[in-house]
Parts: C-alpha cells; sequence; structure tokens
C-alpha cells in the first residue's frame, strides 16, 4: 500500500498551520484512507498563549492512529488504545502509538530528533496509514527530512507585507525544489566537517561543521582556482551565504548541503540569492537528502493588538491580493485552506496524494 509522510510546516503561530493539518485529516478521514498523526515538539493548544483568541485543535476519528506523549492523552478527550511504547522520552513524557477507539480533540506533542520521527514513521507504515501527517514550523523544521515533503502554511500573523510574504515563500520553493540530488564520496560525507575539495580529490581544507559567521570561512578566497567541490554538512548563516555568494569561484564549482534545512534555517531569502548567483555563474547546487515543497497555505488573518487596552482582535488583510500574490511566486499548489471552495479543497489534496 502506498504510504506518504507530508510535514506541514508554519512560518509563525496563527498561520493556518494546525487549520491545514485538520482540513487534511478531515479530508482523508472520508477517504478510507488510514491517517496517522504525530508532532514535531509540542502544538495543539485549545487558546493561543500569547493573544489569548482560540486555536482550533486536532479531532481524531476511531481508527485513526497517533503517536503522542504520555501527557496529551491526559487532557485530551479522544481515548486511544496504547499499541507501543516507544523508547522516545520528552519533556512530556515518553512517547505512545495507538489507534483512536473513540473520538475526540487531542493535544499532539512528539519527537523532536528526526531519528524518532524515523521510528514514527516506520510504526506507521506497519499500521498500514496511507497518510502521515507531522505538525511542525518552519523553526523546528530539521526532522522533517524523513518525510516525503511538507507544506508550507503562511499568512499575515507572520508579516501584513503581502509582498514580503511572497518573496519569502518564493524563496523557500527556490530552496526546497530547484537544487539537485548530488553524490559525493563516502569519506567526504562522513567526515564531519566542512570541506572543500580539489579537482583532482584532495581535500584542500577543512573548516567548522556549522558555519555561523563569515570568518569561519577564512581563506576560503586563496582556494578559487583549484577547489571543485564545497561540502557543508551543518547550518550555514545568512551572513556566511552572502559572503561565498561574492567570491569569484570558477565555472562549475559544486556546493553541496546535506539537505534543504540547512538553508532554510538561515535567512531564506539570502540562501535563494546564494543559489541563483552560483546557477548564475555555471556553478551547480544539490542536497544528498531532499525535501521537496509540495503546497502552500495562505491564511489572511492576524491578531492585532488593540491601542490602549493591550488586547487581541482578530484582523485580516485582503484574501484575494495575497492568494494571488503567492500563487505568481511559486511553482506547487496554493490555496487559502479557511475559505477555499470544496472544489478546490479536492483538486489540492488530489494533487497532494498523487505526487
Amino acid at each position: 500500500m502506498k504510504q506518504l509522510t507530508v510535514g506541514i510546516a508554519g512560518t509563525a503561530k496563527n498561520t493556518g498551520k494546525t487549520t491545514t493539518t485538520r482540513v487534511l485529516l478531515e479530508y482523508f478521514q472520508g477517504r478510507e484512507v488510514g491517517v496517522g498523526i504525530t508532532s514535531i515538539g509540542y502544538d495543539g493548544e485549545s487558546v493561543d498563549n500569547i493573544t489569548g483568541l482560540p486555536k482550533p485543535r486536532i479531532f481524531l476519528q476511531k481508527g485513526d492512529f497517533a503517536a503522542v506523549t504520555e501527557k496529551c492523552l491526559e487532557v485530551s478527550s479522544a481515548r486511544m488504545k496504547i499499541m507501543d511504547r516507544m523508547d522516545i522520552h520528552t519533556p512530556l513524557g515518553r512517547v505512545v502509538c495507538g489507534k483512536v477507539m473513540k473520538e475526540g480533540l487531542m493535544v499532539i506533542a512528539g519527537p523532536n530528533q528526526s531519528g524518532h520521527l524515523r521510528m514514527i514513521r516506520q510504526w506507521m507504515g506497519n499500521q498500514e496509514a496511507g497518510l502521515v501527517i507531522v505538525d511542525g514550523a518552519l523553526n523546528r523544521i530539521a526532522p522533517m527530512v524523513e518525510t516525503d515533503g511538507f507544506i508550507l502554511a503562511t499568512g499575515a500573523a507572520h508579516t501584513v507585507d503581502i509582498d514580503r510574504l511572497a518573496l519569502e515563500t518564493h524563496s523557500i520553493g527556490v530552496i526546497c525544489n530547484h537544487p539537485e540530488i548530488m553524490e559525493i564520496p563516502y569519506p567526504l560525507s562522513s567526515h564531519g566537517k566542512t570541506l572543500i575539495w580539489s579537482r583532482e580529490g584532495d581535500i584542500l581544507t577543512e573548516l567548522p561543521a556549522f558555519l555561523f559567521e563569515p570568518e569561519d570561512l577564512a581563506g576560503v578566497s586563496r582556494l578559487l582556482d583549484s577547489a571543485s567541490l564545497f561540502y557543508c554538512p551543518g547550518v550555514i548563516s545568512g551572513p556566511c551565504l552572502g559572503y561565498m555568494g561574492e567570491l569569484p569561484f570558477r565555472e562549475g564549482m559544486k556546493f553541496v548541503f546535506d539537505d534543504p534545512v540547512k538553508l532554510l534555517l538561515s535567512d531564506v531569502i539570502t540562501a535563494h540569492r546564494f543559489v541563483e548567483r552560483i546557477l548564475a555563474i555555471g556553478g551547480r547546487v544539490g542536497y544528498l537528502r531532499s525535501l521537496p515543497l509540495l503546497a502552500v497555505t495562505v491564511n489572511p488573518f492576524y491578531p492585532s493588538c488593540r491601542y490602549g487596552t493591550h488586547q487581541y482582535q482578530a484582523d485580516y488583510i485582503d484574501r484575494e491580493a495575497l492568494l494571488s500574490r503567492v500563487k505568481a511566486a511559486v511553482d506547487v499548489p496554493v490555496i487559502d485552506v479557511v475559505s477555499g471552495r470544496p472544489e478546490q479543497l479536492d483538486v489540492f489534496w488530489k494533487g497532494l496524494w498523487h505526487i
């Protein structure tokens, strides 16, 4: 049976991530597809703990699968038969896996490491869950490399500047979907360091695995004529990418990162410009593992603070302008998941299932 594991990452609180999760669950729950859900870390508050505004929660039906922490079960109205107690421990208790026996609302909190999410995915597959949803956020996206791709939930709660939203979404699309998958010799990928390799196959220099300051790249400019490959296994910051993007590397230079997350955790606009710059000079940018952006959901809602009262109220930017601007910025499906018409949602989710 086909299994699809999809992450859902919000760019900020209140951008519609939980609503996207809920709508995705509801769609497949009614189509005889076994569904499972877990979360990277914690989510599922009934009320936003900053604004005090209501937040949607996750409704699970009988027969759904879930991987959550023990404390989640204590505060959920859904009742789950525990089938497995995983060797995964979190601040909210041990992660347990099971099948929902009584429908209801469930607070979702799960593993926060890639290896643990891989264990959950395998367990769900053994239970014949055709769709596994991984609830997460852009700032804790690292474990999502274990998914088949992710849906980005963005909107006015991130910024009310529609042009900025469109640009950031475009940048994320470029980072995730345009670079190629590459292979490098095993000794390089297992070295645990950032490496620059020569055309003759020699290591020219070793740098820290995580690059945060341009000073970490000291000496790289002296290797431009002999370098053929730059490999970084860890996170690289926006300033480092900006610095490297200005260096006159020779045509054919390869830049390889473990996965798109390593660039997503930097400034996404700077990372996008770095990718475009390297491609423009005839270089190549690639990853050892992919994490494709599958779709985007947009939400015009944002909580605005009332002057003088320090209370929040619901507010909205132009719905149609947001949708059209983001659609023009990416080459993946984009939908307003809150107000999308039923036929639009149907086409959207069918396309997702057939990736």
